[in-house]
């Protein structure tokens, strides 16, 4: 036996609120309502319904804040032409810039994803001269420290660890051992 499940329509809160202000439910049948869910529109309580401003705007609020957005939206625009001058006067590159600290990598991995939202990936890694390449290393990397020194044997297995570099910094110093590998052997022995 198959059973069908009968799906509820919804519809626009503001045409309900038209039926019940006008207490007419021709205009609602006009738009495809059926007669009688508009008549139960008529004495059911109205519902709470949360919507943005815009939607509750007459048209000439809606206008100021067309203006408004306008103007913020070209205010935007000549800040981001003079940065844009500003960088290329003193030909700054991140393809020729090491950033050696993890965590304005981070913080800049974390302006190039919020602003993904507006622009395509190319266009932001093109405005801030850094390679794609480059970006998508350090996205692979966050897993790890993104300092100059990997610390990640995912990523250099071959590269020894910071304590074991410490550790042969400190014994060359003293100047009795060596570490070939992992072995330690006597550099006095004759």
């Amino acid at each position: 036996m198959v059973t069908t499940t009968r799906t509820q329509k919804r519809y626009d809160h503001r045409l309900r609120e038209l039926v019940r202000k006008t207490q007419d439910v021709s205009g609602a049948v006009q738009y495809g309502v059926p007669r009688s869910t508009a008549r139960s529109w008529l004495t059911a309580p109205s519902v709470q319904v949360v919507t943005a401003d815009p939607l509750n705007m007459d048209a000439v609020q809606l206008q100021q804040e067309v203006l408004r957005l306008r103007t913020r939206t070209q205010e935007l625009i000549a800040l981001l032409r003079v940065l844009l001058v500003v960088l290329k006067i003193s030909r700054f590159a991140l393809d020729q810039t090491r950033l050696s600290d993890g965590k304005d990598k981070r913080s800049l991995l974390r302006v190039i994803d919020r602003s993904r939202s507006a622009l395509p990936l190319r266009s932001v890694l093109r405005i801030i001269r850094l390679s794609p390449s480059r970006y998508h290393h350090w996205n692979r990397a966050q897993q790890c420290p993104l300092d100059d020194r990997p610390s990640c044997p995912r990523l250099s297995p071959q590269q020894p660890r910071r304590k074991v570099q410490n550790v042969v910094t400190d014994s060359s110093a003293v100047g009795d051992t060596t570490i070939v590998g992992r072995r330690r052997s006597r550099a006095t022995e004759a």
